[in-house]
């Protein structure tokens, strides 16, 4: 058995039938694959209670649809507990690599900077916008989604930090008096190491028109949820999405 194993984390699971899930699980070895577990809501499965989010896991599964069948699972480690409002961060990752990630790719690349990104949302200190704006840029440049940081796309001179630019998703950043970013920023998101508030501010605000731009209206619930969340505790100015 032990060869057919892989390491994997569960992003998503569905209800199916009475007893069943279908979850959604990425795989270091074979990317996101959607799995059937029969009968693992019965009292007395094995494996009942494992396949949630953010546990490490060695997984079992075969079949050559689309849709595998659960073969075996087992605990690889320690939980990933994430506390307050990291756990919805977590959910973020989770939602994103579902929305992004083609089925049946592996990613070793992508599943390494999870990996890293729920270790240090393990930590109520880790800054947290920072941490996942280092991850949405990992993501969407292994995805093969251009992101043209270190130069002017118009003039094909190196990035200013004092100047001002807009950023277009498909060609890049130009330098323009009016323009929402910073070069500070564009070079800080390049170097994915961020040194000011303001930084962080304006590489969100990038990321998430690069990320709705491929996401073609399609919104996130994650984001919709924090946003009530955060609502609820008066502090709106601080979402992290």
């Amino acid at each position: 058995m032990s060869q057919n194993l892989c390491a994997g984390f569960v992003l998503h699971q569905l209800h199916y039938q009475e007893n069943s899930v279908i979850i959604d699980v990425f795989t270091q070895q074979t990317g996101r694959v959607s799995i059937i577990a029969k009968g693992v809501r019965q009292q007395k499965s094995h494996y009942l209670g494992i396949l949630r989010p953010f546990l490490p896991l060695n997984i079992a599964f075969f079949g050559a649809r689309e849709l595998k069948t659960l073969r075996y699972v087992e605990t690889l480690g320690t939980e990933m507990l994430l506390p307050g409002i990291n756990t919805y961060c977590g959910f973020y990752l989770n939602e994103l690599l579902r929305h992004f990630l083609p089925a049946g790719e592996p990613h070793t690349d992508i599943f390494i900077s999870y990996v890293n990104c729920l270790q240090q949302l393990k930590t109520e200190r880790t800054q947290i916008e920072a941490v996942l704006r280092i991850f949405e840029i990992q993501l969407m440049q292994a995805l093969g989604y251009e992101l043209p940081l270190a130069e002017d796309y118009m003039t094909q001179q190196a990035i200013v930090p004092e100047l001002n630019y807009r950023f277009d998703v498909l060609q890049g950043a130009t330098a323009d008096l009016n323009g929402k970013i910073q070069g500070a920023t564009l070079l800080a998101m390049q170097a994915q190491s961020f040194s000011t508030a303001r930084q962080l501010s304006e590489a969100k605000w990038l990321m998430r028109q690069v990320i709705d731009s491929h996401l073609q209206g399609k919104k996130l619930q994650s984001r919709l949820l924090i946003s009530k969340l955060m609502q609820k505790e008066t502090c709106k100015s601080n979402s992290f999405y």
